[in-house]
């Protein structure tokens, strides 16, 4: 979605926002976040089922039967609110391709506006660009380090609140990708 920061309103969504990035003026603005960790509850689900990670990435139906993070929903959807980009960025345990589409069926169910803003990688640092952000709580997998634009890693307390009043502070110009979440460039 490119939101237009002075009239509030929707100035494209999918492929055509896609298409917008980079190429749009300072008001115009996308998003992007990471999901489990992020946005699910990884920790909570492996922990309610007496699972390892690795169980619990092996398991059909995991992902989507995960709880979102208190709290998550909401941060995702006050980011669009301020004029954000928002995209869903995600890394599928390898060689689990189940996991693909629990992933996107959650993201189905829980986060609707977001169902053609979905990006599966194992490598992150593909993916934005300057003035974009990558929320992500596993900061040292995937790639993150390389991601072009700036790294808000949840790690030692820092989640949505912290993320929230730092991106309030900025001015929407780039994508926020969440699961790792990052906010998006203005048009």
């Amino acid at each position: 979605v490119s939101i237009n920061q002075k009239t509030g309103q929707v100035v494209a969504v999918g492929q055509e926002a896609k298409n917008m990035l980079g190429r749009t003026p300072p008001h115009i603005v996308p998003v992007q976040p990471v999901v489990d960790g992020v946005i699910v509850d990884f920790d909570a689900y492996k922990t309610a089922h007496g699972m390892t990670g690795d169980e619990v990435k092996r398991t059909p139906g995991a992902y989507l039967a995960m709880t979102p993070i208190p709290g998550a929903k909401e941060a995702v959807r006050s980011l669009i609110g301020m004029g954000f980009e928002v995209w869903i960025a995600t890394k599928p345990p390898t060689g689990v391709s189940y996991a693909y589409g629990d992933k996107a069926a959650w993201v189905f169910e829980h986060l609707p506006e977001l169902k053609r803003r979905i990006i599966v990688t194992h490598d992150k640092g593909l993916l934005g660009e300057a003035g974009d952000f990558l929320c992500d709580d596993r900061p040292h997998k995937a790639n993150c380090e390389k991601f072009s634009g700036e790294l808000l890693a949840f790690v030692g307390g820092y989640h949505w609140p912290q993320a929230l009043e730092y991106l309030r502070t900025k001015r929407p110009n780039g994508q926020i990708k969440a699961g790792g979440a990052l906010p998006a460039q203005e048009t």
